[in-house]
């Protein structure tokens, strides 16, 4: 659309407002009530215009452009209209020099000199301090509803209302003052997620840091370090210190957004239990050692035991958290310096079970649509996933899409927040995953409606796929897992029939002792249906860590080398060997598991983990302690103390996000930029030169003047990568392998003509039960997984204000199993397995079906994975941690009970 704006000519798009087209004209137009996420509001009134052959001065922001239109934002009328408004404004702000900048930059911008207004009766001095990270002021407020707003469209929670009207309406926790409680934020279901206090235009709601600190006065751009979404931040300094972390509106995963845990959760950087100083354990004490004697030990230690035992005694498990770079190198190291593919990440405990399913249905392990593709479903299926509390972007990002009519269908034995929202919820029993989604295609295959060109077309296996869910009906997928018949053939003609369905899944896929069999029943349905290779449609699974996608794609896997090329590829061989000047092992190396095995036995004398503590997040512990005891040299390079690091013989500091420059790879494949934005601890060297340091003591000099410079080497090394380098990284959007020249944009939608192998390939799988069922001894079955406020084994999140939204792990009860064992919300029980037995306080919860129990593992007091056994998926070796049979024991009234624990459910 053609229209002139102040005598200037310019091109809109239908849809856009005046004020949207003049912005991307580069014509300012002043406004406090308007943003780029939010929908048009029109209330603050200083965007208004003037309109040829329109009588009035609507406000820009809510007003269409049309064909020919000729506005003007700026005359002497709109002006003197835009002083008397700001003097309004200003008539309502606290006295003195509290005014915020925002509207002494109006005042100027109008020749505003003074206020003849009085200041209005009836305004609240109001200021909540009650929410651990920000302030709302009322008294600079100029109720333009901007964060009821965000927190309705943006976030979805709908914490925030308006209350009262005229001089004395105001923002307020809508859910707490309806409950009859003060109104206060800590009250409310606010989520913390920050987009209020983004969206504030006067700073009437403020970080605390800020406050506390002052404002930054430089901003240097990075990617989140929790979980997989990736949101790109950017992180504002001060006197070399972090004081506050916005998300970038211009950020492709996030678009501006940000959860609890990325906004707020970064003060872990300052913990005072940072490890600064090596520690060399002497006994039961620990001595500081110095740098170069601490990296000579390990040279030491490993030429020692390799001489001695063979490189088969020795292992890595790297860092999902750590960068591609430090990742590659550690890959580098084992396969160079000791000679063997015994290396492995965390993501042997979450996704190896998706990476084996879709490895063998599609040839490739990773997600094959972009988070952007929620906007464009027709239909969203979540099977075992919850990512309004582990990936919080998406989840607000899948609520949007259901606010705009997208179909939703949530597969998960919790009611979860989607759950609620959703047009079908399959409330099956935990481990039945297999039979519901073959149930499912039963429906589809028996109704004709697959995709017949597709299959014919792009796949192959087919007839092995229908004759594994014949007999496979609603009533017998109803058996077994106690969904209701009629919802799962809905469910599975909605799919089949939705014109664009989009499959995300999460830990509650995979982490079954028949994970992998999940997934490719999963991929099964999207190849039978053709809901795959299109925007908005696809298998996506939730990544957990924030690089534990990138630590597989760089070959920290000891089943494949970098990008995923086999181990024994003659060509990779060549390049290896010319690049590196070292021949590439062949021989499979060992999974965590098998470490864990080999330590016990004696074989596996030393381990080094960076940046993992398996000590409090691995099952069956006993046994994972009792293998790290057993080992004769134990390094453990991390932030703080861990569980792992107290049994460590050599503790070695690491350096945080925050003190490094490298890459991290999201859930959508997608590379981006870190970037340093403030020093280390003094000494504390990033990993990726501790490696450097070690190798060259042990006689291969590994020499890179830069984390680019190894970016290049994994270009070199692995066609995914071959386009990408730091240069190209700079771009707000990065780039999404596969990347395989220097001229390649990226790749946002994966398998679009043709799968890596030519044809996908349909895999029938049976359904087989869990590791364990319920018993007289163990009646129960506990889901263990992660919440909103907390990540992992809670190292970082542990350290920062949000303990003060939930400092304890707790047992969530159906109301029906606490009554019949006599308890109350924070009773302590003790929960009781085979393998161990964990104190926690109960929550009595509807998000949990009679018989099952949820609980999270973010707190070591509570020693939870001791229940947890070594059942794993055969083929990954992913544990089961969704499924193990425990009985409740009520504590006596002598044992103390927990005091109300700091808990919030997201319902």
């Amino acid at each position: 659309m053609n229209l002139q704006i102040n005598g200037r000519s310019v091109v809109a798009s239908p849809g856009d407002s005046i004020y949207r087209a003049a912005k991307r004209a580069g014509i300012a137009v002043p406004g406090l009530c308007t943003s780029d996420h939010l929908t048009p509001f029109g209330s603050c009134r200083l965007c208004l215009c003037e309109i040829d052959g329109v009588s009035g001065t609507p406000a820009s922001c809510t007003t269409p452009v049309r064909e020919g239109m000729v506005v003007y934002t700026e005359s002497d009328r709109l002006t003197r209209l835009r002083k008397h408004l700001v003097e309004l404004y200003l008539s309502e702000q606290p006295p003195g020099d509290r005014v915020p900048e925002p509207l002494q930059r109006l005042a100027r911008s109008v020749g505003l000199n003074q206020v003849r207004y009085p200041q209005p009766a009836g305004r609240a001095n109001i200021v909540d301090r009650s929410n651990p990270f920000f302030v709302f002021d009322n008294t600079v407020c100029i109720s333009c509803a901007r964060c009821v707003r965000a927190c309705d469209e943006i976030q979805g929670t709908h914490a925030l209302t308006m209350v009262y009207r005229g001089f004395a309406t105001r923002p307020t926790a809508g859910a707490a003052l309806l409950a009859g409680k003060t109104g206060a934020l800590a009250s409310s279901n606010c989520v913390s997620c920050g987009a209020c206090v983004k969206e504030c235009p006067t700073g009437a709601l403020i970080e605390k840091t800020i406050l506390e600190e002052g404002p930054p006065d430089r901003s240097v751009r990075t990617t989140c370090a929790y979980c997989g979404v990736g949101c790109t931040l950017d992180a504002g300094v001060l006197n070399d210190r972090v004081v506050r972390m916005v998300p970038a509106d211009d950020g492709s995963s996030n678009q501006g957004h940000a959860c609890m845990k990325g906004r707020f959760g970064w003060t872990y950087n300052y913990a005072p239990d940072r490890l600064r100083t090596p520690l060399l354990r002497q006994g039961d004490q620990w001595m500081e050692l110095s740098w170069p004697a601490a990296l000579d030990r390990i040279a030491e230690e490993w030429t020692r035991i390799k001489a001695a035992h063979g490189p088969d005694a020795l292992a890595t498990i790297s860092s999902s958290r750590g960068t591609n770079e430090e990742n590659y190198l550690f890959g580098k190291f084992m396969r160079c310096v000791i000679g063997s593919n015994h290396i492995d990440n965390c993501a042997r405990v979450c996704h190896s079970a998706t990476v084996t399913g879709m490895m063998e249905t599609l040839g490739a392990s990773a997600a094959t649509n972009s988070i952007h593709d929620v906007d464009l479903a027709k239909l969203i299926l979540v099977v075992g996933a919850n990512p309004t509390e582990s990936h919080p972007v998406v989840g607000a990002r899948i609520k949007q899409a259901v606010r705009r009519g997208a179909a939703l269908i949530v597969i998960d034995p919790r009611r979860t927040e989607l759950a609620r929202l959703a047009d079908l919820h399959l409330q099956l029993h935990p481990g039945t995953n297999v039979a519901l989604l073959n149930g499912m295609g039963h429906v589809i295959a028996k109704e004709q409606l697959t995709d017949a060109a597709f299959v014919r077309d792009r796949t192959e296996g087919f007839e092995e796929w229908l004759a594994a869910v014949e007999d496979y009906t609603p009533a017998l997928a109803s058996k077994l897992t106690g969904v209701p018949a009629h919802l799962i053939a809905e469910a599975a003609r909605r799919y089949a029939t939705s014109g664009g369905s989009m499959a995300v899944h999460g830990l509650g896929m995979t982490e079954h002792r028949w994970g992998s069999h999940g997934v490719m029943a999963l991929v099964n349905l999207a190849l039978a249906t053709g809901h795959i290779g299109k925007p908005g449609t696809g298998i996506n699974p939730l990544r957990g860590q924030n690089n534990v996608q990138g630590a597989s794609d760089v070959g920290c896997l000891p089943t494949f080398f970098a990008g995923y090329q086999s181990l024994t590829d003659p060509g990779l061989a060549a390049a290896h060997l010319a690049i590196t000047g070292r021949s590439l092992p062949t021989a499979r190396g060992m999974k965590t598991p098998d470490m864990w095995d080999a330590a016990l036995a004696g074989t596996l004398k030393s381990l080094w983990i960076i940046g993992y503590d398996v000590a409090q997040t691995d099952p069956n512990l006993k046994k994972v302690h009792a293998a790290l005891k057993q080992l004769d040299f134990l390094v453990v390079q991390d932030l703080f103390l861990s569980e792992t690091a107290k049994l460590a013989h050599l503790v070695i500091p690491g350096a945080s996000f925050l003190e490094k420059d490298g890459t991290f790879t999201n859930l959508e494949r997608r590379i981006q930029r870190i970037r340093k934005v403030v020093e280390p601890p003094e000494g504390v060297l990033p990993d990726w030169q501790v490696v450097c340091e070690v190798s060259a003591r042990m006689g291969y000099p590994m020499q890179y003047s830069h984390p680019s410079a190894i970016m290049d080497e994994i270009a070199q090394l692995a066609p995914l990568f071959a386009g990408v380098s730091f240069d190209r990284l700079d771009a707000p959007e990065g780039l999404q392998w596969p990347v395989p020249s220097k001229e390649h944009p990226g790749t946002s939608l994966m398998h679009e003509e043709s799968f890596p192998k030519g044809k996908a390939r349909f895999v029938g799988v049976d359904y087989l039960p869990p590791g364990e069922a319920p018993s007289e001894a163990y009646p129960l079955v506990l889901i263990t997984g992660r919440i909103l406020q907390h990540y992992n084994c809670g190292a970082q999140t542990r350290r920062t204000e949000i303990m003060q939204v939930v400092d304890t792990d707790v047992l969530e009860m159906h109301a029906s199993d606490a009554a019949t064992l006599e308890l109350r919300d924070g009773d302590l029980v003790r929960l009781v397995s085979a393998r161990g037995e964990a104190t926690l306080p109960v929550m009595i919860s509807e998000r949990v079906q009679p018989g099952e129990l949820f609980t999270s593992f973010h707190f070591p007091d509570t020693d939870l994975n001791v229940l947890l056994s070594s059942s794993a998926d055969d083929s990954s070796k992913c544990p089961e941690y969704k499924v193990s049979t425990v009985r409740i024991e009520k504590l006596p009234p002598s044992v103390t009970p927990h005091p109300s624990p700091h808990v919030m459910l997201i319902t």
